[in-house]
């Protein structure tokens, strides 16, 4: 009987001893932040990832929920792989993308997930897309433009601006299923690159034109757009306050629908932060996700882009 207790004894410890140091490994975990996602001024969700710190494994994933705009979150959403983006659905939904795995989506303001079949859109309602296709024609490429209202069962075609300046990649923003911006971009060229704003206020039916800088064509620049930079995103408000993101961590600022930019005032740090997400909003507040390596920060504009602040930091 002594000796059952014994053997007991140690069973009981090493399940402890394991235990902790399964909670120790995870606690040893560092979080990283990948994009954002906001509804109204106050309420959005962050795409994290778990990883091992001073390295870039990571374990898995999760996503977080604020109703404060952005200074606290608080997990809705785990998953099994890290996740690689959040993106928006409409005015409450958003997908996220874990790596390798199920794809899942809100429709309730990130309370609610469930699994969803991920396609690289740009959603504009639940049912609402726009796609944007390669194709080639004279060994030029163009790209295009297919929009669905059936959740991607169907597609139309709409004509592409962009297919009339360049055409190598394009960011979109379908702000409601009829206002949707869009900047198109050329091929990156020794840190510079070509680009074009245009909107839409009928569903992609006409296009006007914004700023614009086609060195590489020789039809020169108008609207304040630089031509150093590599786009990777853009935020519209439904009255024309607007943000385009870059890789190198340039935001600029537009109050006028895309017409007129200026680089916003002391909130990048040059070929340190890159820009992951923004949001605009037409209240004047507006946000932008930085990362500089794992650090990353969230910034903030009450002002339509004329002063801004750190609204929360995460150190990687």
């Amino acid at each position: 009987m002594k000796l059952a207790l014994r053997g007991l004894l140690v069973v009981v410890v090493f399940t402890v001893a394991v235990t902790q140091a399964g909670a120790a490994a995870r606690a040893r975990l560092v979080t990283r932040i990948v994009s954002a996602v906001f509804w109204t001024p106050q309420e959005g969700v962050l795409a994290v990832r778990y990883c091992v710190p001073g390295s870039d494994h990571c374990v898995r994933g999760a996503v977080e929920r604020t109703t404060d705009g952005g200074r606290t979150y608080r997990v809705v959403l785990r998953t099994k792989g890290p996740v690689t983006d959040v993106e928006k659905v409409g005015s409450r939904g958003a997908i996220a993308t874990p790596l390798g795995g199920q794809a899942w989506r809100t429709l309730d303001g990130g309370r609610t997930w469930r699994p969803f079949t991920f396609e690289p859109w740009f959603w504009a309602a639940p049912r609402i897309a726009l796609r944007f296709d390669r194709y080639y024609m004279r060994n030029k490429p163009l790209l295009a433009l297919r929009v669905t209202h059936d959740g991607g069962r169907t597609w139309r075609s709409h004509a592409n601006p962009c297919n009339q300046t360049v055409a190598f990649n394009v960011y979109a923003d379908p702000v409601t299923p009829k206002l949707w911006w869009i900047v198109c971009v050329g091929q990156p060229a020794g840190g510079t690159m070509d680009k074009a704003v245009f909107h839409t206020q009928d569903g992609g039916k006409t296009w006007r034109a914004g700023a614009a800088n086609l060195a590489s064509l020789r039809r020169g620049a108008h609207g304040g757009i630089g031509l150093f930079g590599y786009p990777v995103g853009l935020a519209f408000a439904r009255n024309g306050f607007g943000l385009v993101i870059e890789g190198g961590g340039k935001v600029y600022v537009t109050r006028d629908g895309g017409v007129h930019f200026h680089a916003a005032p002391k909130v990048e740090r040059p070929d340190i932060d890159f820009g992951r997400s923004a949001a605009a909003f037409s209240n004047g507040v507006g946000y932008v996700l930085l990362t500089a390596g794992f650090p990353a920060r969230l910034v903030a504009t009450h002002d339509s882009g004329r002063t801004w602040h750190v609204v929360r930091r995460w150190r990687g």
